[in-house]
């Protein structure tokens, strides 16, 4: 594993990804339960999904970056 380096833009990018794909997921799922408290169905799964999936992806590419750089 390579030595942490002071300050790493690429994990910067990550992290900035991974915040912004997490805020979309709480979006999406705060427009569902606002939805349901109206008595509508689901309207948003498929849309929860794909932010869910968004954000799992954003949340691997971190963890694999801290992996092989160790930072």
């Amino acid at each position: 594993m390579a030595p942490e380096p002071a300050f790493c833009f690429e994990k910067k990018r990550l992290i900035a990804e991974f915040v912004k794909a997490v805020s979309e997921y709480h979006r999406m799922q705060s427009a569902q339960l606002a939805a349901l408290r109206k008595g509508e169905d689901f309207p948003f799964e498929a849309e929860l999904s794909r932010a869910r999936e968004q954000r799992d992806r954003a949340k691997y590419s971190v963890l694999a970056h801290q992996e092989l750089h160790g930072c």
